[in-house]
């Protein structure tokens, strides 16, 4: 496998397949074929654009590694990325396709963020400050993060969560410059310890956070939930739907995730049991969104078309009243329930500027189906208190 069909495969897992662009050649005019990057992520109004660079035929020689990675990675993979920001400065829109195989197009004036990456696979030989060097800086792209490639697996096997994985880049670019201003030599995973414990600046022990960390995959991942929204959304009257449902979900943190799950979790197990479950919901305010979870009523059919009729309608009545209670403007909807063996999950996504509802306040008012909403700060990385606390 090479380098850059690891890193596609790499990038597909953390931010699954549908946002992640690995053939990205394009044609601004007949006869002109140009790539935009070697590996492109993008949800919203994020992007962050990849070179890659393996090193073929290595030698047992330090200086002839060193310059192969001056060459090749200082110099060649940094023009790449510059003459990605151009291509996306110089066209409108550019049409790519996705790992799925689905087209869009990208545009740089709806794009508020640009994380720029090389990822590197050098030799065994290649000196130590090599392997060491964090960043490039351009005079006309800025901050370039430059990474070892086991460098890059271990912030995607860590952090798992796009949304995560997005702030740890923009951490990591914040503090770099000021480390060499200082003077002060760290390693990847001291970066890494001080951003999952809220340090505001990395030091060479910081990586002993990393010892701490608790990996509560059980807990909080919904990448087999939410990956598999493409082929269980059977009704839609937009067919990029579960893509918005899935940009939702990639824009917020772990924390968020971790509460879905408890609240899906929470639904499914009353749906199963044929008892009836309070609907949940929960508001990120960053996001300006609303996750909504409930359970069909056990007695009711939830089978045919009139069935159906009955769970869109209840879905979409529990999704607006959600949002409309939270005053969010955009809520994502999950309703569960039981169709003999089996369990349906519903999904629904609604995005509207919230405005005063008078028929929807009386509701609220007299009969609310919500639990008691309470504000509260939540913690996306978990550590065992023994090892933080000393």
């Amino acid at each position: 496998m090479t380098l850059e069909e690891y890193i596609a495969h790499l990038n597909g897992l953390a931010f699954w397949k549908e946002f992640t662009f690995n053939q990205n050649q394009f044609m601004p005019q007949p006869g002109k074929e140009l790539e935009l990057a070697d590996n492109l992520v993008w949800f919203g109004e994020y992007a962050s654009v990849l070179q890659l660079k393996q090193r073929s035929n290595e030698t047992d020689d330090p200086d002839i590694e060193r310059t192969w990675f001056q060459k090749k990675v200082l110099g060649n993979a940094t023009k790449q990325i510059r003459d990605t920001l151009r291509f996306l400065d110089e066209y409108d829109e550019i049409h790519i396709a996705n790992a799925r195989g689905d087209t869009f197009d990208i545009r740089s004036a709806e794009l508020a963020e640009i994380t720029k990456i090389v990822v590197f696979l050098g030799g065994r030989a290649l000196p130590e400050d090599c392997w060491q060097m964090r960043h490039y800086q351009s005079r006309s792209a800025g901050f370039i993060h430059v990474l070892a490639a086991h460098d890059y697996l271990g912030i995607l096997e860590k952090l798992r969560v796009p949304e995560d994985i997005r702030s740890y880049f923009a951490y990591r670019e914040k503090v770099i410059p000021n480390l060499c201003e200082a003077g002060i030599v760290v390693d990847e995973s001291d970066i890494m310890g001080a951003f999952v414990g809220d340090e505001e600046f990395p030091t060479p022990t910081s990586r002993e956070f990393l010892y701490s960390f608790v990996q509560d995959l059980d807990a909080f991942d919904l990448s087999q939930l939410i990956g598999s929204l493409r082929d269980n959304i059977q009704r839609s009257e937009q067919p990029d739907d579960y893509y918005r449902i899935m940009l939702e979900f990639a824009r917020v943190p772990r924390s968020v995730w971790r509460e879905v799950k408890i609240r899906f979790m929470k639904s499914l197990e009353a749906a199963q049991k044929k008892e009836i479950a309070q609907p949940f919901r929960l508001t990120f305010p960053a996001t300006d969104c609303t996750f909504m979870i409930a359970t069909l009523i056990p007695e009711v059919d939830a089978t045919g078309p009139t069935g159906e009729e009955i769970r869109v309608k209840g879905l979409l009545n529990f999704t607006y009243g959600a949002m409309y209670d939270a005053k969010s403007s955009k809520g994502v909807g999950i309703l569960i329930s039981k169709v003999g063996e089996y369990v349906q999950i519903d999904w629904s996504l609604l995005n509207e500027t919230w405005k005063p509802n008078p028929e929807m306040d009386a509701m609220l008012a007299n009969n609310n189906p919500f639990r008691e909403a309470k504000e509260k700060m939540i913690d996306s990385f978990l550590h065992t208190t023994a090892t933080k606390d000393s």
